[in-house]
Parts: C-alpha cells; structure tokens; sequence
C-alpha cells in the first residue's frame, strides 16, 4: 500500500558509544576517546556502537592478539584513511528520523536535519529542511520531501537514504558525505536508557491535539512549562513532535527547533561519566541503538570522526531552521487542497547560498535557534582538586578538561609536591557519600582509591586500595582530590 506523504510526525535521535567490560586501563583509554564533547561525536558514538556490539560478539580479539580497541585506534590514525569531505575541510551528515512499526507511514521522515562539521576549527552547523517543502521526485512528480524516503524503500528496500541523501544534494548544492536514520521506538528507549534529559522550554505551550497512536485518530492534550525540565524518554519525544502547541509553538518550524534542542540535551547527558561508565546503561543503549537506527557509517569512520572532534561548545553551534516567515527564501500555500512549502524564486539558489554558509549565524534566510541560558548549578554536583603527580607536562590539564566536560566541577589545577607517582590515586573527602562518583572516576581513570574506615563502612559500590586520611586539599568543599599517575597518560593523553 502506498504512503501518504502528508501523514506523519518524526523525530531523529542519537545516542552515544562505549564498548564493554574490558579492564580498567582499556575503559579508561577507549572511553576518553570517546566522550568527546561535541553533537557530532554523540551522532557518530550511537552508530559505532551498533557496529561493535556485533562485532564483539562475533570477534573478542583481532588479529595478532590485540584487542578489538586496539586495533580501532590504530585503525583511525592511519594516515591514509580520511573520512568522507575530510579534504574539503567539510564532512556532512543527514539525519532522517521515521516513525518506524506500528506508526502510520513508518517510512516517512518528517524530520531532515542536514549537519555540517568542519574539523579545522571544530564548528558544527545544523539546518532543519521542512516535512512540505515540495520537490520534484524521479517517477513520482512534485511530492512532499519527507516521502522520498518512504517511496524509494517501497520500490527497493534499503534505498531510502541515499534516494533522500541525493535529493538533498539537490536543493542544498552541498555533498551528503554519511546518512543515519532512526525511529520514534529508538529515541524513546535511548532518552530513558541514559537517564532522562534536561532540556530548557523556552515558551510554555498546550498542544489540545497531539495524536496518541492508537490508529484510531484520537488525540490527547500535552503542555510544557517554560523553564528547564527533566524529560523521560516519552516526554521528550511528545515534546519534539508536538505541532499544534499555542504560544507561538504551533508549528513545524517551532517544532524543529525544539528537535534541535532534544539534540544538544541528548548529547549532555549521553556524554557523562555516570553513563559512559555504567555498564548496564550502555548494554541497554547498545541493544536499542542495534534495534532502530541505521547509517551509511562504516566502523572506522565513526571511530575517526570521534577521534577528530575533541571539544566543541555547544552554546557556538549554529542552529538554522528553515521557515516561510519574512525574508525567507521559502513561502507556502495550498495546492489542490494540500499545504505545501515551494521556494519563493522558483529554484533553490537561495537554499544552497544558506547551506553553503551553514556556519554563519548572520546568513540571511533562516530563523536561529535561541542559545540556551545557564543550566542552574547543581548544588550536589561533585567537585574535584587535580594535581599533576607525573613530569608529563599538561596532564593533569588534559584530566580537568575531560572531567569538566562530562560534568564535574574541577576546583584547582597544579603540580603535586611528589611528581614520580606511577598510578593515579584519589582521595575521597566525603566519607562515601558520593560513591557512585567515586567509583565512575576510579574506573574512568585506572586509579587506586584512598578512603577513611568511617567511608569505606558507609558506602558499598567503592571498594577502596587503602584505608587513611586524606592530605589537605587548596581549596575548600573539595568532594575528591586527584593525583595523575603515570598511567594517566595512556589513557587522558592520546
């Protein structure tokens, strides 16, 4: 049976990679490569996991007795492999979300986000196309883009992303280097499997007619309150797909900036420590990854690009959302009956001027999406001192950038009194009242850990080296202090 172009909402999502159990110094090596701070990365880290779940079940060692991560890291610092617009200084993904079983039209991607991703500066620019923009579809004539994936898998399945990967390139002007599709089911099952998000309202809104998936038509009434709100899995997604929301979010393109929201939260949180850590999160997260998302990624290319993207500030991406509003180079009207969105010169020059810009946020054509104000501290959130205890220099200013980035309040940086020490140690000033913090960071960084008898009898997920008191920290209300041995370089200073 043929899909209606015009039926249904979508979302993508992403989610993030680890491997599993390994030994502690692997953990440490494999997961600093990974938890990288940047959307990209997160994009690429939920595909590879896919990939190496399989691959570790069918093989726990490479050849030659390495392991399986060992022979991926040497695999993405060959010089001769390069990603896909990697010498264009431009590597582009497409992410196609689709409702997937049990949905009405499974295959039809209501939400197209073409990302861009310049590795020489680390900016990353995102636009959202619209589910109506109307383009001409080889053999279907002028048909809504969000069908061109559901009419190419109808004709030949597996076809659907490069069908809509090679309609992109048209109105865009720009190659699709990778293409990733995901299901409602996926993101749902990935937001609860991290733990939930924190995403801002920017507006409050009701939505008196989101659709309830039940083929019957029937409608519930949603609202979200302005502000920063904790979302589950189905939050979240009822969130993204609301189209129908007053205050000014009744619409696909509010709803797309909302998408573009859902993104930044979901990268946050896959990112920190207690999830990249938690073994049971990330079996869950692999198992709903291998489930609902496909990309045209090969394992190494994932590896690499998550290898290339070391830091990238979320607040300094451009977020560009396509609309019809004044000035835009696209306006809607109604054709036989159907709303469609066509292009205001009758070409899509003015498209491609937009994406060939992607990382200007003054480009003309486009609404931005408001950067996000200052997430409340949390007055719970750990707070670490870090000292040097190695002559490697910059090592423990390696360690304090990869804490901070996955969450953790790093106080004092310096050099440790003794420098020859050849593992890390901490020390725990909170008598185990934080220990499953301490027991992400004792695992993050292959270090022994020092707590008091009053400590180790309190808490039951750290199994301390030692038992003592613990030396004086520089600043005060420290929760940990951290001194870098000599096995902190194999696994912060690749």
């Amino acid at each position: 049976m043929a899909q209606d172009p015009n039926s249904i909402d979508l979302l993508p999502k992403t989610s993030p990679l680890l491997s599993e159990r390994h030994a502690r110094a692997k953990i440490g090596s494999i997961t600093k490569l990974l938890s990288l701070g940047a959307l990209l990365l997160v994009i690429a880290a939920a595909l590879s996991s896919t990939h190496i779940a399989r691959t570790t079940a069918e093989e726990p060692e490479a050849a030659g007795g390495l392991s399986l991560f060992s022979s991926l890291r040497r695999l993405v610092t060959a010089p001769d492999k390069a990603l896909s617009g990697e010498d264009d200084d431009r590597i582009n993904i497409l992410l196609l979300g689709i409702g997937g079983a049990g949905h009405e039209g499974p295959e039809l991607t209501d939400t197209m986000i073409f990302a861009s991703y310049r590795p020489s500066t680390n900016d990353v620019g995102m636009i959202s196309v619209p589910r109506d923009l109307t383009v001409n579809i080889p053999n279907h004539g002028y048909r809504k883009i969000n069908a061109v994936n559901a009419l190419a898998e109808m004709n030949s399945a597996g076809s659907g992303e490069e069908a809509t990967a090679n309609t992109m390139e048209t109105i865009l002007g720009q190659n699709v280097d990778y293409t990733i599709k995901v299901d409602f089911r996926g993101f749902e099952e990935i937001i609860d499997d991290v733990g939930g998000v924190d995403v801002y309202v920017e507006n409050s809104f009701t939505d008196t007619t989101y659709p309830i998936d039940d083929a019957e038509g029937n409608v519930t009434t949603v609202s979200f309150t302005q502000g920063w709100t904790q979302m589950d899995g189905e939050t979240a997604l009822t969130f993204a797909r609301s189209r129908h929301g007053d205050n000014g979010e009744g619409s696909d393109f509010a709803r797309a900036a909302r998408q573009q929201k859902i993104l930044l939260a979901l990268k946050d949180r896959a990112l920190s420590l207690n999830v990249l850590l938690n073994p049971a999160k990330l079996n869950r997260i692999i198992s709903t990854v291998r489930e609902n998302v496909h990309t045209s990624m090969s394992i190494w290319e994932m590896m690499r690009l998550a290898q290339y993207i070391p830091t990238i500030d979320k607040n300094a991406i451009v977020m560009h959302v396509l609309d019809t509003a004044p000035g835009s180079p696209l306006y809607s009207t109604m054709i036989n009956g159907a709303y469609v969105i066509l292009p205001r010169h009758e070409d899509w020059s003015d498209l491609k001027l937009i994406a060939k810009n992607i990382f200007d946020a003054t480009v003309a054509g486009t609404s931005q999406v408001a950067a996000l104000p200052d997430k409340p501290k949390d007055e719970d959130g750990v707070r670490v001192e870090i000292q040097n205890g190695t002559t490697t220099t910059g090592l423990a200013a390696r360690t304090a950038e990869l804490l901070e980035s996955s969450g953790f309040t790093v106080t004092v940086v310096s050099n440790a009194a003794d420098r020859d020490y050849q593992k890390t140690v901490i020390y725990d000033y909170t008598n185990g009242k934080k220990a499953e913090e301490l027991a992400s960071l004792q695992t993050y960084l292959d270090a022994e850990v020092v707590m008091t008898p009053q400590g180790y009898l309190s808490s039951d997920a750290v199994v301390p080296d030692s038992l003592g008191s613990a030396p004086d920290a520089s600043s005060e209300n420290v929760d940990f202090l951290i001194i870098i041995g000599e096995n902190g370089a194999e696994i912060v200073m690749m």
